[in-house]
């Protein structure tokens, strides 16, 4: 700890390209020390006004991601007996500061960043009084996310109640980064499924890729529960959706407007062009597909999915749940990947339990968010991929 805080107070050394990068690696290695006065004394010279917001917030994350190898954190070790009581005073004060520069709009949206992804290792007390003003329509769109994720990064029973008390005024990407935020811990996921259940949020609002994971869930409780709100508002029988929509492929069509369902409904996986995310299958082989058969993947995406493309679901030692596909292994890690081309490195080390979900990428109920003239179009914008 004594070379990162001598590094850390010299002024020409932290205009160097690399002592960003330096000063990281280091604050994780004393971080993981078992010695906690190496971290204090850290924290300390981090949080000194003469080094840049943007550098106390990455330094102060690589101190907290250190302690956590060891089953602490930056917040609980400040609430322990080991700081002094200057130190706590001073790191409080230090979180209300961001907490006004995060509000504060007269302020650079990287200083605001750097402020908010700070309140993650603060108390709930004081990141909540200025995060959730943050989930407004008029907070620009990578501070709204920067907010989500500090708020779940929070251990406090109000971060799902705080996430969904806005909800209808919450952009479509903003919902889907806070449903995100509660899909990795099943006490959030019950406040999601709550909140469907009570009308809060609508069952059309929920993406059907997470209402097939929370259909899938490794939690009984969970899966269980997810059944009950939404089984009985699909059909589960996919043979019959696929009976009952065979007239669509009479419909007259359109593949400009099949173009647009794509954008809105398919890209988050599939890509085209350069519009969406490399995912799921390249579509260039639909263009031999009958229409019926693509009307068939579509609605019944379980019937012939690639085993490459199944979902899996990751519990890992700290109680998170991740899914996705997995995209990369090695010795030491898998990676899994979900829509928008999100993704998730996990330490082998890390997982407690690794489940295939046996289901395609794709999710099921795809016609409850979209028309039947919808599902004509894009079937029609399929086959004229390449053309």
């Amino acid at each position: 700890d004594q070379l990162a805080v001598s590094l850390l107070e010299d002024e020409g050394f932290r205009q160097q390209a690399t002592a960003g990068s330096l000063l990281n690696q280091l604050a994780l290695i004393v971080g993981s020390n078992p010695q906690v006065d190496a971290a204090l004394r850290l924290l300390n010279a981090a949080t000194s006004d003469e080094v840049p917001l943007a550098l106390q917030e990455a330094l102060l994350t690589s101190v907290d991601q250190g302690l956590r190898r060891r089953g602490t954190s930056v917040a609980e070790l400040l609430l322990s007996d080991s700081p002094s009581e200057q130190l706590q005073v001073r790191m409080a004060a230090h979180f209300r500061r961001a907490s006004e520069l995060a509000s504060d709009d007269q302020q650079s949206l990287g200083i605001r960043q750097s402020a908010v992804r700070l309140l993650a290792l603060a108390d709930w007390q004081t990141a909540s009084k200025s995060l959730p003003a943050l989930l407004s329509p008029q907070t620009p769109q990578s501070l709204q996310r920067a907010a989500v994720e500090t708020l779940a990064a929070q251990s406090s029973e109000q971060v799902a109640a705080t996430l969904l008390e806005n909800w209808r005024v919450f952009s479509p990407q903003l919902r889907r980064n806070v449903v995100d935020a509660l899909l990795t811990e099943a006490a959030r996921i019950n406040a999601l499924v709550d909140a469907v259940e009570n009308g809060t949020v609508r069952l059309s609002e929920i993406e059907a890729d997470t209402r097939q994971l929370l259909l899938n869930h490794p939690d009984k409780v969970v899966r269980t529960r997810s059944e009950k709100v939404f089984r009985a508002q699909l059909n589960t029988d996919r043979a019959q959706v696929v009976q009952a929509y065979q007239d669509v492929l009479d419909f007259e069509t359109d593949t400009h407007r099949g173009f647009e369902v794509f954008k809105q409904k398919c890209a988050v996986c599939h890509q085209v062009g350069e519009v969406g995310h490399a995912i799921a299958p390249n579509l260039a082989s639909t263009t031999n597909k009958s229409s019926a058969d693509l009307l068939i993947a579509i609605l019944d995406p379980n019937r012939e999915a690639q085993p490459n493309f199944n979902t899996y679901s990751v519990l890992t030692d700290d109680g998170r749940v991740i899914s996705g596909i997995i995209a990369e292994e090695s010795a030491t890690s898998i990676t899994l990947r979900r829509a928008e081309g999100k993704q998730d490195v996990i330490l082998r080390s890390n997982i407690d339990e690794l489940i295939a979900n046996g289901t395609s990428l794709m999710p099921e109920g795809l016609e409850q968010d979209i028309t039947r003239q919808q599902l004509a179009d894009v079937i029609s914008f399929l086959k004229s991929i390449g053309k």
